[in-house]
Formats: structure tokens, sequence, C-alpha cells
């Protein structure tokens, strides 16, 4: 049978919610520097297609994904700063906000697995292409 809520009631000590709050102002950093940095990176693209023209658009697209992996880690990390803040300045549904924090990390977490991947399988590719076209 499935525990009942009032088991879910776990409410942090003092000393784990400072824990906490060291862990929310570095994620708040983190958040911001994200942002900043995906908006920066999409006015480069801006800028390159703007000063450049049509020669500009395969680097511009990937400012554009760039930026948009940037500031979607940024803004789930401040969904979790925020889940996380609610953990510390509230009481009563400390599990549920946790669990609301982890959910926004996850997010994070799968979208990094995800271009590192990605990335991973365009360097196979490349050495490969390398090493094809240097046996011609």
């Amino acid at each position: 049978m499935p525990s009942t809520s009032t088991s879910r009631n776990y409410e942090f000590s003092a000393t784990e919610n400072v824990i906490i709050r060291q862990l929310v102002d570095a994620m708040r950093f983190v958040a911001a520097a994200s942002l900043a940095v995906g908006a920066f990176v999409l006015i480069l693209g801006i800028a390159g297609l703007v000063t450049q023209g049509r020669s500009a658009v395969g680097p511009a697209l990937g400012d554009f994904a760039e930026a948009v992996v940037f500031v979607l880690i940024g803004l789930w990390l401040q969904r979790a700063v925020d889940a996380f803040n609610r953990v510390v300045d509230t009481s009563g549904d400390d599990i549920t906000h946790l669990l609301d924090a982890l959910r926004e990390l996850t997010r994070v977490f799968s979208l990094q697995r995800t271009v590192l991947v990605l990335a991973a399988i365009v360097i196979v590719m490349a050495i490969g292409i390398h090493g094809v076209l240097s046996l011609g």
C-alpha cells in the first residue's frame, strides 16, 4: 500500500536548510550566467547574419542551437532554485518541493546528456570522414 501523506511531511532541520541554501546560491549564479551566455550567443548569431548575410547561416544556426541549450539550462536551474527555496522558506511540504527541484535538475542533466551524446556522435563521424578522406 502506498505511504500516507503524513509520512511525506518531513521538515529539514536548520542545519540541513543551510546546506540547501548554499546549493541555491550556487545554482542561482549558474542559472543567471547560463541565461546571460545564451542571450550573448543569440546576439552573436543575429549579428553574424546581419553583417555577413547568407554566408553566416550555418554558424548562426549553431549559435541559435547553443543559445537554446544555455537558455533552457538557465530556466530549468532557476525553477529548481525556486523549488529549493520553497524547501527552506516554507514548512509542511519539504519533500514535495524537493521532488519538484529534483525534477527540474533531471531536465538539466537530461539535456546535457543529450548534447554530450550528440557531440560524441559528431566527433566519431568527423574522425571517420577524416579517415576515409585521408585514404583517398
